[in-house]
């Protein structure tokens, strides 16, 4: 029997027509399964990738079963998106090597061995980590936990669109956004960070990307700054506005700095925030007012009482809250708190409950002799929002030296902690005046 041939242009044989159906059946099985799976999937322990991955937040415990699919590659794009890596959803060697480097950080800050491999011992190291630090005691090393540990979670180098990045540093330093050491001219995450603030302050998308619109909110803030310490109004938060700056906190009272943090723009008359909303009058938007019992006893006991009354109170939408304004609201929950005991305090920012006590004369000597009642401020000092990060309220103070706190905007709700003020990073302790 002969066999027929098919011969292609520009070729100088040609195939049986068995063979060339055999081709195309190959090639329609091909689109029938879909692409091939990435590189990773040839790994020789996809299970470690996925371990690796579900310790670090980025997927579900449930999703170490050993398969390469589309829950692991979403989970690789997201940790690539976050180190600065080229996001395929491909877990080649440079994403390996990061996401293996950021595990033996972990593994180091929890005291257990630095193998790479997020196991049941490395979960069980992270547990013990978070309860001596009053976080949630899952064993995954999230955000939160992540950022008790002091590990950057986010290392890309960012793509902010301004043309001059020293110069968005300057400004966001000057307005204290960001720490006095953060002009270097690199887009990184403490940068990032800054722009999320602005951009929360001034009613902008919240994305993180100094665009246009950012840029010029940013300078017109500048200079409305320099007008009001009397300097060009040049929109550059240069040595020049530093020194006026600090002349007219000088002749006001004000810490004399040269940061046009939040103090120093009330005392200026400037608005910080165009986000709308009033501190404690809530947001106007879903959730409405906070409901209150009756509250008795000391101001201590009803600052207590308010606090607790609020366990459970979730924010929604984009930080959105019954205290005040849709922003970061840990520090108009615990002012919220004080004004329920008749105390005459309020902010959105929680370095202001360091000037408090300064002020009235009831900041405690280092963190000695916590109350109830009590404010508890972390970070590392009051100068702007990337020194003073967080706020609660205590509600116990214990034998052993721990706290119980109950604090807003924790985990995006209202939520009790038990910690050691300084094992947390507290920087200082405030009562209310006359308590």
């Amino acid at each position: 029997m002969s066999t027929t041939i098919l011969r292609m242009p520009g070729r100088a044989g040609g195939a049986p027509v068995t063979s060339l159906v055999l081709a195309l059946a190959a090639v329609l099985v091909g689109l029938l399964l879909g692409p091939a799976a990435p590189q990773a999937q040839a790994a020789t322990d996809v299970r470690l990738l996925q371990r690796d991955l579900a310790g670090l937040s980025y997927a579900p415990l449930s999703a170490v079963d050993g398969v390469y699919g589309s829950q692991t590659t979403a989970s690789v794009r997201h940790f690539q998106s976050d180190n600065g890596l080229d996001v395929d959803g491909d877990a080649g060697p440079a994403t390996m090597s990061a996401l293996t480097a950021k595990v033996k950080q972990v593994q180091s800050k929890a005291g257990t061995s630095a193998d790479g491999d997020y196991g049941s011992g490395t979960l069980g190291a992270v547990k013990s980590y978070q309860s001596a630090h009053g976080l949630d005691a899952d064993g995954i090393a999230g955000p939160l936990t992540m950022g008790a540990m002091n590990i950057d979670r986010i290392t890309s180098s960012g793509t902010g669109a301004s043309s001059d990045t020293k110069l968005l540093q300057r400004n966001l330093v000057g307005l204290g956004y960001l720490a006095a050491g953060g002009v270097d001219g690199v887009y990184g995450p403490a940068t990032k960070d800054a722009v999320l603030s602005f951009q929360s302050d001034n009613a902008l998308d919240v994305d993180g990307i100094a665009g246009p619109q950012t840029d010029a909110a940013l300078t017109a803030k500048v200079k409305q700054v320099q007008s009001k310490a009397g300097t060009p109004a040049d929109g550059d938060y240069g040595t020049a506005t530093l020194g006026a700056v600090k002349s007219y906190q000088s002749a006001h009272g004000l810490d004399a700095d040269g940061i046009a943090g939040p103090r120093t723009m009330a005392a200026m008359g400037i608005a910080r925030e165009l986000g709308g909303g009033n501190p404690g009058g809530g947001s106007g938007g879903s959730g409405g007012t906070p409901s209150v019992p009756p509250l008795s006893g000391s101001a201590r006991d009803k600052i207590v009482q308010a606090a607790r009354s609020q366990l459970g109170v979730h924010e929604w939408g984009n930080n959105c809250n019954p205290y005040g304004p849709c922003e970061a609201w840990c520090a108009l929950f615990a002012s919220w708190t004080w004004r329920q005991a008749g105390v005459n305090f309020s902010t959105a920012f929680s370095g202001d409950f360091y000037y408090y006590g300064r002020d009235h004369g009831t900041l405690h000597s280092g963190l000695s002799n916590p109350q109830p009642g009590d404010a508890i401020v972390f970070g590392s000092g009051p100068q702007n929002t990337s020194t003073s990060v967080h706020v609660g309220i205590i509600e116990k103070a214990n034998a052993d030296g721990t706290v119980d706190t109950i604090e807003g905007n924790s985990d995006d709700q209202v939520m009790r902690r038990h910690f050691s003020p300084a094992a947390r990073g507290a920087y200082a302790i405030v009562s209310p005046a006359g308590a």
